[in-house]
C-alpha cells in the first residue's frame, strides 16, 4: 500500500544516533522545521521512482505546524517535486494539540487544501479528545502499538481495538494499525476487522534502493 519515510542518521564518528535523540534536540534547539525540509525532498525524490498506487507517509513535528511559513516551505517542497499530493499523507501526533489547537486546525485544513491525507499518529496515547478529532478533515487514525503487544492474551486491548476501528470506520477514516511483529497479532487484528497494518512482520525499515526489489 504505501511506505513510511522515517529519518536515521549515521554519524562517521559516533556511529548511529536514534531519532528519539536528535529529533527532540533539533526541535529544541529551533532547527526541526530546516531537518524536515530536508528530509521530505529526500522522501519525496525517492517516492516518485515508485509505481503510481502507492503511497508515501511523512512525520510532521508540532513545530512545523506552529507556523504557516512552515507549511508553506513544504507546500512548496511538494509543488517542486511534482509528486502527486494526493499520494501523500502528512502523519501528526496527538501531542501537536498541546500546543496552540488551532494552529494545527488551520495547519491540517492548510494540508487538505493542497491535496495531502492526514493521519493522527499514535493514536490513544496523547491529549486528543473526540470533540477534537471530529473537528479535523482527518484521512487516517494510526493505532498506537501498545494496544497490540500480546493482543491475543489481552481481551481489553482487543475492546479497545475494535473501539478504534468502529470509531475510525463512523468517521470514514482509513485505519492502520502499528507495530504488528507476529502472525499471532495479525491473526487478531483479522478478527476485528483490520485491514491495514504495518510492523516488522511485513518489513523492517529499509534503504530507498531497497524498496524497489521488495
Amino acid at each position: 500500500v504505501g511506505f513510511e519515510a522515517l529519518a536515521r542518521w549515521n554519524n562517521p564518528t559516533i556511529g548511529p544516533v536514534s531519532p528519539a535523540e536528535f529529533i527532540p534536540i533539533a526541535e529544541r534547539a529551533g532547527i526541526i522545521s530546516r531537518l524536515t525540509g530536508t528530509l521530505l525532498q529526500q522522501a519525496l525524490s525517492a517516492a516518485a521512482t515508485w509505481p503510481d498506487d502507492l503511497r508515501l507517509s511523512f512525520n510532521l513535528s508540532a513545530h512545523d505546524l506552529a507556523l504557516p511559513e512552515n507549511l508553506v516551505q513544504v507546500a512548496g517542497i511538494l509543488r517542486r517535486s511534482g509528486f502527486d499530493p494526493r499520494r501523500l499523507d502528512m502523519e501528526i501526533t496527538e501531542t501537536t494539540f498541546a500546543f496552540d489547537p488551532q494552529q494545527v486546525q488551520n495547519s491540517v485544513n492548510f494540508l487538505r487544501e493542497i491535496g495531502c491525507g492526514v493521519a493522527l499518529d499514535d493514536f490513544g496515547t496523547g491529549y486528543s479528545s473526540l470533540s477534537r478529532l471530529h473537528a479535523l478533515p482527518l484521512t487516517k487514525l494510526k493505532i498506537d502499538r501498545s494496544f497490540v503487544m500480546n493482543i491475543e492474551h489481552n481481551p481489553a486491548s482487543c475492546d479497545i481495538v475494535r473501539s478504534l476501528v468502529n470509531l475510525s470506520r463512523d468517521r470514514q477514516l482509513d485505519c492502520i494499525v502499528e507495530g504488528v511483529e507476529t502472525l499471532q497479532e495479525l491473526a487478531v487484528l483479522r478478527q476485528l476487522d483490520v485491514n491495514l497494518v504495518q510492523g516488522f512482520l511485513y518489513s523492517p525499515p529499509m534503504e530507498a534502493d531497497q524498496v524497489p526489489a521488495f
